[in-house]
């Protein structure tokens, strides 16, 4: 269903030799992890990390590395990030290709968006990190579990299952109706913001949605505004983008926990019946009064479930 790719050079060897790229990594929010698929094109991924002091990290505990959705950038998690790293553990936010400060790419599936979070993990020297994703990141951290489970501890997702995702169909119009945004030149963020928020409002009539997308509005080196997310790459290939790469027979057999929003429409998806079948060691949890957002939502109720099945794996 999805096209493979072949990695030319390691993280570690492209680090080395591309100094330029780490001068401009190391300016992206926290660092960037660099790396060079087959097309010979430089992909550098932006990330953070928490807590924001390192001697403040407890060594005993094992990072988590969180992926963030469709649309969405490590910004929009820094919040519940920092709570999930009050015990000193140590989180750590990226953002996808196509999105937030990281690089584009026309190449955009499930395989190549976990290929990009293993090479980040080496690159942080990372040893089986817990993993965790929500919705879009979601499905790449299971993506990843299921094609390399020696990267992994654990595995959290978040409102997701392995299967057809509803509703990628009116993202598919968001995605659109984005790229159709009229800017004057020269505007500045505020005025910016304010015109998308009206050409879009008749696409997009959640208020919590609508201003989730114009998150993704910046400015640019030039000083003119951009969306942050690479529109086409989504657009041409949003048909893998909501089926799930995987075939049935594989399994992660390491401890897995499902964290859903009781209200969202993903809870009741046809993929839930395939959890079992692919995560034979998960348990499911439904935050009561949370929709598909379930970390925004609710996040106290998520960051003690998070923690509670974290500390239970580290026993």
């Amino acid at each position: 269903m999805f096209s493979s790719f072949s990695n030319v050079y390691t993280v570690r060897s492209l680090l080395q030799n591309l100094s330029t790229s780490l001068a401009r990594c190391r300016h992206m929010n926290g660092g960037a992890a660099c790396r060079t698929f087959s097309n010979g094109k430089d992909i550098e991924l932006s990330y953070t990390a928490y807590p924001d002091l390192e001697h403040t990290v407890d060594p005993k505990k094992t990072p988590l590395l969180f992926a963030h959705g469709l649309f969405g950038a490590k910004g929009n998690l820094h919040s519940v990030s920092k709570h999930l790293s009050n015990d000193g553990r140590k989180v750590i936010t990226y953002d996808a290709r196509n999105h937030g400060d990281s690089d584009h790419s026309s190449e955009f599936n499930f395989l190549c968006l976990a290929d990009d979070l293993s090479d980040l993990i080496e690159d942080l020297g990372l040893s089986e990190p817990f993993v965790m994703g929500h919705s879009m990141g979601g499905k790449t951290a299971m993506t990843l579990a299921l094609t390399k489970p020696e990267k992994l501890k654990a595995l959290v997702v978040a409102d997701i299952a392995p299967g057809k995702s509803p509703g990628v169909g009116k993202l598919l119009d968001y995605a659109k109706a984005m790229k159709s945004v009229e800017i004057p030149k020269d505007a500045t963020l505020s005025f910016a913001r304010r015109q998308a928020k009206l050409q879009l409002s008749k696409h997009v009539p959640n208020e919590m949605i609508l201003n989730f997308l114009l998150t993704n509005l910046k400015v640019a080196d030039d000083g003119q505004i951009m969306w942050r997310v690479n529109f086409d790459p989504f657009i041409n290939n949003f048909h893998v983008i909501q089926d799930f790469p995987v075939a049935e027979g594989s399994t992660f057999s390491k401890p897995t926990l499902f964290v859903f929003g009781e209200n969202s429409d993903h809870y009741r998806s046809e993929g839930m019946d395939k959890i079992k079948t692919f995560f034979p060691e998960s348990e499911i949890v439904a935050i009561k009064d949370a929709g598909h957002f379930v970390h925004a939502d609710k996040p106290i109720e998520f960051v003690r479930v998070v923690q509670d099945f974290c500390d239970g794996v580290e026993a």
